[in-house]
């Protein structure tokens, strides 16, 4: 490799927690190589270019899964087949500029889907190596950067959408999506149980209300499944909804069968110990359930990458979908009754799941970094338009 100084632009978004998650198994693994000619900046594009706007879109987000659904739902399908027709596209532009003429970045690597970018591709002819990590299971146009240098994604599956749309076979590296090292280290279980005042030989159910808490019914889940399952006991990690744990721990206080958890910083453990896990397919949250081999109930999983996911992760054996609590009731009692089938569903997991993803990823993100060609001559008319639209 090259001695000469390089520089990695990452570009990120704080949409949910994924991808600063993503992000940040990135950095730690890059800066654990201790590579003195390499420098590595992030920065959240969008919410840096229009805070006040960015941060009403984000609420939006967060209340779509509860408020808005249809319409997230018409937003995330519009036009899908038109790849390069987005109406944000432009979004962020003016702040792109400032950043590449201030950083010069080498390469550009996106863990969050940015549009813009494709305005500098096709208008600007840059050629500077981008390079994009698809944080979900299937495709969505909104990923797609026209002239991009390298793909990473999780599976050969979603390889082949992106071959079927146009993308270079050799443009895309099955790499797995990155999730935090912690969640491939061993973990002692009966001595977490016991460290937990859990019985480490009981069938163990993991429950999250998930990044935003805005699944509700929690409580009587818990009660129908203990009623089902006598054996059984729930590990209910509400984060950041002190609401709900608040009620749940006021419920479930005589009841050494239950575990209320606030926000935690042991999820890790946790799936680890867990015979299934009723949460949100959030492309993070499920590649760390792969990770460590749970396998995954997904309660009312709303329309977009959420229920792409969870349908994904059906078809393979890796998880079920549970539309009301009901079903998710029946369908917890019927795998803890039916061990073979509970079995099965780890089999899939453990034949599909890729391991030191991010360990994979920061390999060839690295080969392709410093085959990269010298600042001056891959910006393309970058210069020129920042002359006139950039102060």
């Amino acid at each position: 490799m090259s001695t000469q100084k390089k520089k990695i632009l990452i570009l990120t978004g704080s949409f949910g927690n994924g991808h600063i998650q993503v992000t940040n198994s990135i950095v730690s693994h890059l800066n654990k190589m201790h590579l003195d000619d390499l420098t590595v900046i992030e920065h959240d594009l969008f919410l840096e270019a229009h805070p006040v706007i960015t941060t009403i879109c984000k609420q939006w987000y967060i209340n779509s899964f509860k408020y808005f659904r249809r319409m997230y739902q018409a937003f995330y399908y519009s036009r899908p087949d038109e790849i390069d027709k987005c109406f944000y596209k432009y979004y962020g532009l003016n702040k792109l500029l400032n950043l590449l003429l201030k950083e010069k970045p080498d390469l550009i690597l996106l863990t969050f889907p940015t549009p813009v970018m494709s305005v500098l591709t096709q208008q600007f002819n840059m050629n500077i190596p981008i390079a994009t990590v698809i944080t979900d299971y299937r495709m969505h146009k909104n990923w797609i950067t026209p002239n991009s240098s390298r793909y990473y994604v999780a599976t050969d599956d979603l390889k082949a959408e992106l071959t079927n749309i146009g993308i270079p076979n050799d443009h895309t590296k099955v790499t797995g999506i990155p999730v935090s090292a912690q969640f491939e280290a061993p973990i002692d279980r009966v001595e977490w149980c016991y460290q937990n005042h859990l019985d480490p030989t009981a069938p163990t159910i993991l429950m999250s209300a998930g990044a935003f808490g805005v699944s509700k019914g929690f409580h009587t889940m818990i009660e129908r499944i203990l009623s089902n399952t006598p054996r059984a006991q729930v590990v209910m990690i509400c984060g950041r909804n002190k609401d709900l744990k608040r009620q749940l721990s006021t419920a479930f206080k005589n009841n050494n069968n239950v575990l209320i958890l606030g926000y935690t910083k042991e999820m890790n453990a946790w799936m680890a110990v867990s015979h299934l896990m009723i949460t949100k397919p959030g492309g993070i949250t499920i590649s760390e359930g792969l990770a460590r081999r749970t396998p995954m109930i997904f309660l009312n999983p709303a329309p977009g990458q959420e229920l792409e996911n969870a349908y994904y992760f059906e078809s393979k054996g890796f998880g079920k979908i549970a539309d009301t609590p009901d079903d998710a009731i029946e369908i917890v009692t019927h795998l803890l009754q039916h061990n073979d089938a509970l079995d099965q569903m780890v089999q899939h997991i453990t034949d599909a799941r890729i391991e030191h993803a991010t360990q994979k990823l920061c390999n060839d993100l690295l080969h392709l970094l410093y085959d990269s060609t010298a600042y001056q001559n891959v910006y393309g008319k970058v210069p020129l338009y920042a002359r006139l639209l950039v102060k």
